[in-house]
């Protein structure tokens, strides 16, 4: 009988509607986001030791129904990201919510990695190729996409010299290559010639960074100083999604120079010096600075069906600078549309971008600042009647008159169409049709008022200033690939045509003696400065074209042995008539020795992979028509009874101009042990940059002009570049990995010199200390390095307060002795290691990561030492440092002097970045019912100390230019950043 009852129980329950079974059954659902936040789409949840599972949708969600009552164990999996499995218990008619985080694999080996006209999986490259993704950016506002990147990449200097929200940041890849020619790595948007700047932050998908010459060359003339490819983001799959990140930030002055005070002055008269009091009390520094409050904003709306996918996004930043009125808005408006037709034979692709940048006041903050530094702190800012008040000359000026008297607007607009159509008219081959066109245009002007400096000091009267260019860049470029794998063998074929148009264009006019101010620098016209001939124009246009041919082959045996050989065949107008032609070849090749089979004997080895390349790229003159004569207007001289506007030579035709060609050798590892736990990356290289561009002095006649541009010189680099990631515990619910980099690079001018062309001497000097000094600060000599400071070498202090310095054979002398062959080598302002420490944390729905970076072995002249630590320049406000002894001895009384004292070691270690987030789970967003599908906010503290035993205000100064680590006396003050932000998934 109770046999019979439950056989009817279960036939019941078989037979039961779908609803009625649904009820005995639970559900899972969640979301899968990234360690930043961003939903994950298709990626994989599986029920282990089941058939049930599930794909993300576009925001991340995903459910999985008619699971029954228990305790399961989900595994999420996603290409490039790490697999993260979770418990949860199932409770019949009620939903399990399960959420995950999935966190990169930095350097998974299928991961696929964007090169030069293609990509590649990560396992099969054989050149020094760096790449890394958005979640492994370093996190909080960025000024452009090398910010993000700053002290991931080993080899790749990425510094913040400046405080200037307007400026870019610094990068420097490998050393130092040329002496005249550009050192800004090519920098590509989506395959598109740009700038870092040219897309916002919040945008960007990738960067790849192509390190070697090997996997440059395909660049030719472009690609000497690396290659940065960066990707946008797109939308992946289908549904829509709108994605909001923005956040607040609030900057200070990272660290204040320590001037006399008011106090500081009348206690110092007291004491016999001749200071002056002028009664009052004011802090030019606390009146000249704010602590800003920025903002930045970005919208991306994405969707898209089988066929189609669309990503838009508008993005809006206020960044404020720490000056006064120093306000900079920038806004990017970007949109991307991809169809695929014909079975996904045919695709159709269009990218359009617009950007506007604008900063406002026209002043000089760099030079408010110095004069803020110096003024006297017993002064006031305005007189009885409201005017400015100014003291001296132009040289001690009021820096609240510069600031509020100045006005000004800097406007650039940037748009930016191409578009793709490739074609694959069988399995393995692709045909691509890239064009598109990038505009700028600038547009400035300034205006000074009657109440300003220049009025009162120098009679103008007001000035005013308009400026405006434009460029535009057409580019063309047809390619076709075919990849085939046959049996042990894989080939991929690569050729090409690129074909690149620039033009510029530009003019610029100033007046002054205005009868009035009211209209500023839109009533150019009405300044009598103009009339009377003492007004300037100017206005100019150029342009050049390149054109190459390009071809590359990869070839792959059984995965272990890898061969790659690439040729450039480029043409550019800059080029001189006999040489309009170039040829770039590279090669490279890797040997995968974990596929070997005596690597069985260590299953612990993942990946060991040894390569070595050899390429050859350029740089081209940094300006057109250096290569043909030219002429510029002179004099006028009075012929026939008129007067004749005479022309004079302006340079010398040289029809040999051509490329520096830069010759580079890499040896290189890559190695994953532990189940890819601990990966690493090790290279060795040297580049030899052969024809040089330098200007050599040459006699008139027969020469018509006393110097030409001609390719003599030969300058090289050597360098060593590692990088070690682990992951230090990873359990599921905790995961902590830790990544350190390291890079050295050593730079030696060869020569500078040969049968035709030779220098006067077997040095350059660089640099200029400014008045009163007025001295160069550095001395580059044939057969040394870039950066080397040059100067008198200070060892003590004599009786009577002045410097002893060493003579030129080594022995104590007084400085009043001292003749130009007493200069010695007091270091140098390249670093010669660079250091990065990064660490990303994830617990539960926390993130946090940690940034470390630092530079060692290189040296800072410190311009406000050597200016204002003299206490004998009493006109001028001065560091408190000014009355400390010198040496511990005494105090200086001796003129302003460029000596080693003001030299300083320039070592530190910053820790840069630290970001701390939150992520909400399905819970907490079920307030907001199906709208909202992720939300995480976080906290960000940029520049947040320094660790060093250099006295000025921040060792991270500029290493460009021939006189690299100044740290100037007006140099833009360095801030320290908080944010606050939020991302938000609909």
């Amino acid at each position: 009988m109770r046999a019979k009852h439950c056989l009817c129980v279960l036939l019941l329950g078989l037979l039961a509607p779908p609803a009625l079974r649904a009820q005995s059954a639970g559900q899972i659902t969640g979301v899968v986001t990234s360690a930043a936040g961003a939903p994950l789409p298709n990626a994989t949840v599986a029920v282990q030791g089941t058939e049930l599972g599930a794909v993300t949708q576009a925001n991340g969600r995903y459910l999985i129904l008619n699971v029954p009552a228990g305790e399961y164990t989900l595994e999420v999996t996603l290409i490039g990201y790490a697999t993260q499995t979770k418990t949860v218990t199932v409770v019949a008619g009620a939903p399990a919510i399960a959420d995950f985080q999935l966190s990169v694999e930095a350097l998974a080996l299928d991961e696929v990695v964007v090169i030069g006209y293609g990509t590649q999986e990560r396992e099969s490259i054989t050149g020094a190729v760096a790449s890394i993704q958005s979640e492994q950016f370093v996190q909080g506002p960025a000024r452009d996409a090398a910010a993000l990147i700053a002290g991931k990449l080993p080899g790749l200097a990425v510094s913040v010299p400046s405080g200037d929200p307007t400026e870019e940041t610094e990068i420097n890849l490998r050393g130092i290559t040329t002496l005249n020619g550009s050192r800004n790595p090519l920098v590509l948007v989506d395959g598109v010639p740009g700038s870092l700047n040219t897309v916002a932050p919040q945008d960007i998908e990738s960067i790849s960074v192509l390190k070697d010459g090997s996997a440059a060359a395909i660049y030719g003339t472009r690609g000497s100083n690396g290659v940065i490819l960066i990707t946008t983001k797109r939308h992946e799959g289908q549904g829509a999604t709108i994605r909001y990140t923005g956040d607040v930030s609030y900057s200070t002055i990272y660290k204040r120079p320590d001037f006399l005070t008011a106090d500081d002055y009348r206690r110092l008269i007291a004491e016999g010096y001749e200071f002056e009091d002028l009664g009052y009390e004011t802090d030019w520094v606390d009146q000249v600075l704010r602590n800003p409050l920025s903002q930045r904003h970005n919208v991306t709306i994405s969707g898209g069906a089988e066929n189609t996918n669309y990503t838009a996004s508008l993005s809006y930043e206020d960044r404020q600078g720490i000056f006064l009125r120093s306000d900079n808005q920038l806004v990017t408006a970007r949109a991307n549309i991809r169809h695929t037709m014909f079975d996904g034979r045919l695709s159709v692709e269009a990218n359009l971008l617009s950007r506007t940048r604008n900063n406002y006041s026209g002043a000089s903050f760099n030079y408010a600042w110095r004069q803020a530094l110096i003024r006297n702190p017993t002064d006031r800012m305005k007189t009885e009647d409201g005017m400015w008040q100014e003291r001296g000359t132009y040289f001690y000026t009021n820096p609240l008159g510069l600031i509020n008297e100045t006005n000004g607007e800097f406007e650039r607009r940037t748009q930016r169409l191409h578009g793709t159509v490739a074609y694959a008219p069988i399995e393995g081959l692709r045909f691509s049709v890239m064009g598109g066109i990038t505009r700028v245009s600038d547009l400035s002007g300034g205006a000074t008022t009657f109440k300003h400096v220049e009025t009162t000091q120098s009679g103008n009267n007001g000035t005013a200033w308009r400026s405006a260019g434009s460029g535009v860049d057409r580019i063309l470029e047809l390619t076709g690939t075919f990849d085939r794998a046959l049996g042990d063998h894989s080939v991929t074929l690569l050729g090409g045509y690129s074909y690149q148009d620039f033009v510029d264009e530009w003019f610029n006019a100033d007046n002054f003696d205005f009868p009035t101010d009211l209209f500023g620098y839109h009533q150019l016209g009405e300044g009598n400065a103009l009339n009377e001939g003492r007004a300037d124009m100017d206005s100019g246009k150029s342009g050049y074209k390149l054109i190459g041919f390009f071809g590359r082959l990869n070839y792959d045996w059984q995965n272990r042995f890898l061969f790659m050989a690439s040729v450039r065949y480029e043409g550019n107008s800059r080029f001189g008539a006999d040489h309009k032609w170039g040829l770039f070849p590279a090669v490279s090749a890797g040997w995968r020795l974990s596929e070997e089979s005596f690597m069985d004997a260590l299953p612990w080895v993942d990946e060991l992979r040894l390569r070595a390349g050899y390429g050859v790229t350029g740089i081209a003159p940094t300006s057109s028509y250096q290569s043909l004569t030219s002429y510029e207007y002179g004099s006028r001289f009075l012929y026939n009874g008129r007067w004749v506007q005479g022309i004079e030579p302006a340079r010398n035709p040289n029809p040999d101009l051509r490329w520096e060609q830069k010759e580079e050798i890499n040896v290189g590892m890559n190695f994953a042990l532990f189940g890819e736990r601990l990966r690493g990356e090790f290279d060795v290289y040297r580049r030899n940059t052969y024809d040089m561009l330098y200007n050599y002095d040459v006699p008139v006649p027969p020469y018509l002009y006393g110097s030409i541009l001609a390719n003599v010189g030969h300058m090289r680099n050597d360098g060593m570049e590692a990088m070690l990631s682990y992951d230090v515990i990873d359990n599921g619910s905790f995961r902590w990995t830790t990544s350190v980099n390291w890079s050295t690079n050593s730079n030696k001018l060869v020569s500078l010199s040969n049968d035709l062309y030779q220098t006067d001497s077997n040095y350059i000097y660089a640099g200029y200390t400014g008045e009163p000094i007025q001295m160069s600060t550095h001395r580059i000599e044939i057969g040394g390095p870039i950066g080397n400071f040059y100067g008198y070498k200070s060892v003590d202090i004599d009786e009577n307060g002045e410097w002893i310095v060493l003579n030129r054979d080594g022995e104590p002398i007084s400085i009043r002795d001292v003749t130009e062959e007493d200069r010695h080598v007091l270091g140098n302002g390249l670093p010669k290691h660079y250091a990065a420490w990064n660490n990303d944390v994830q617990f539960g729905s926390f993130d946090f990561s940690l940034n470390m970076r630092g530079a060692f072995g290189f040296q800072i002249l410190n311009f406000q030492r050597m200016f204002y630590e003299n206490p004998t320049i009493l006109q001028y406000n001065m560091l408190k440092s000014a009355f400390e002894p010198v040496y511990g001895k005494r105090l200086l009384d001796y003129d302003l002097a460029y000596v080693s004292y003001y030299v300083e070691d320039g070592d530190y270690w910053k820790v840069d970045n630290a970001t701390l987030g939150y992520t909400f789970g399905s819970s907490a967003l079920g307030f907001f019912g199906n709208a909202l599908s992720n939300l995480r906010v976080y906290l960000t503290g940029r520049n947040l100390l320094t660790i060093t035993g250099y006295k000025g205000i921040d060792p991270e100064v500029s290493t460009s230019g021939w006189d690299p680590g100044i740290d100037h006396r007006d140099k833009y003050p360095t801030t320290r950043t908080f944010s606050l932000g939020v991302s938000a998934t609909f």
